[in-house]
């Protein structure tokens, strides 16, 4: 019994730490003695009622696209005296300065900026963007710059990690604003195929269910599955305010270990559910920069972009800021 209790230990510890890069020996021993993470943390952050900006990204599946390539990039705020939050989604095409390079700044959709720190080497990028939490690092500080707010943590999840997430705690409810249908749904990398409908209205989805509605590509348009994925995201979110977790969302981390990266320390995690058990549905606000009228389609060789209608993103931070709790 005792060997099986180690190696079980081990394996979470280890599944922890692949998913939290920046973990260490000492986060492991500080959480299971119930310490708080220390300044900065968020734990430290809510004393202080400071906001807490968290970066959801979703990855990969995306078909012939690059795996790398976040077809979802949303900013959870949350004010914590308040228990006001604020989900802000960004468009993927939106043009964007990156902070990258040893020998400068780069322009480029805000959806490669991932792919770009995951794929390029130490040669091409400046050192902080080289490490293990350097993809979500470099995103986190583009997405800061572009939108004038700090962001301080991000959470990456490839969309096939959707399922093991969702089944773990239960399934996710999701209100489906229209109707889909797919009659060419892809099985797998066997090439069949197979077809998939999802009513309009509330339901709940366990794992396959929400990955088929969120990976859903041939019936609507590249615009409808990113909001696909983005209804997702946020039903993930309100889990963590839901009595269903359990042990079963510890055990389910080591087949997730692959599919998902933060910059979050495990003591970190905690005060963020913490946190997210006392966020009311009703004190949820969403938006999205698509909507703001303050960013128009600009051709870029074959493909559009999203561009500032000033030019500047002035008008958009402003936006953002009058917007978050």
């Amino acid at each position: 019994m005792g060997v099986l209790l180690i190696g079980s230990a081990t394996r979470l510890v280890v599944a922890i730490h692949d998913i939290a890069p920046r973990a260490g020996a000492g986060d492991f021993l500080a959480l299971a003695d119930g310490a708080d993470g220390g300044q900065g943390s968020i734990t430290d952050l809510v004393s202080r009622n400071v906001r807490v900006n968290i970066l959801l990204l979703a990855h990969g599946g995306a078909g012939g696209d690059n795996p790398d390539f976040t077809d979802t990039v949303i900013v959870l705020s949350i004010r914590p005296a308040s228990h006001m939050a604020t989900v802000v989604a960004l468009p993927r095409y939106l043009w964007v300065t990156i902070p990258a390079g040893v020998h400068g700044e780069l322009r480029g959709k805000l959806y490669t900026t991932y792919a770009l720190a995951a794929e390029s080497g130490p040669g091409f990028l400046k050192p902080q963007w080289t490490g293990p939490t350097g993809p979500g690092d470099l995103t986190a500080a583009t997405v800061s710059a572009t939108i004038g707010e700090p962001v301080q943590y991000w959470v990456a999840i490839d969309t096939d990690a959707f399922a093991t997430l969702i089944d773990a705690v239960g399934g996710i409810e999701v209100d489906i604003p229209a109707p889909l249908d797919d009659p060419s749904y892809p099985v797998g990398e066997s090439g069949e195929t197979t077809h998939v409908h999802f009513d309009a209205g509330p339901q709940m989805l366990d794992g396959a269910r929400a990955l088929e509605y969120a990976r859903s590509r041939l019936s609507t348009s590249d615009a409808d599955r990113q909001r696909r994925q983005e209804l997702v995201l946020v039903g993930i979110i309100r889990s963590l305010r839901s009595p269903r977790w359990s042990p079963s969302v510890l055990w389910s981390l080591g087949p997730m270990q692959d599919g998902v990266r933060t910059n979050l320390l495990p003591s970190d995690m905690r005060a963020l559910a913490q946190l997210m058990a006392g966020v009311h549905e009703s004190d949820v606000q969403r938006f999205t920069l698509d909507d703001s009228g303050l960013l128009q389609s600009q051709p870029l060789g074959t493909q559009y972009i999203e561009i500032p209608t000033d030019g500047t993103y002035a008008a958009v931070r402003a936006y953002v800021a009058a917007r978050l709790p």
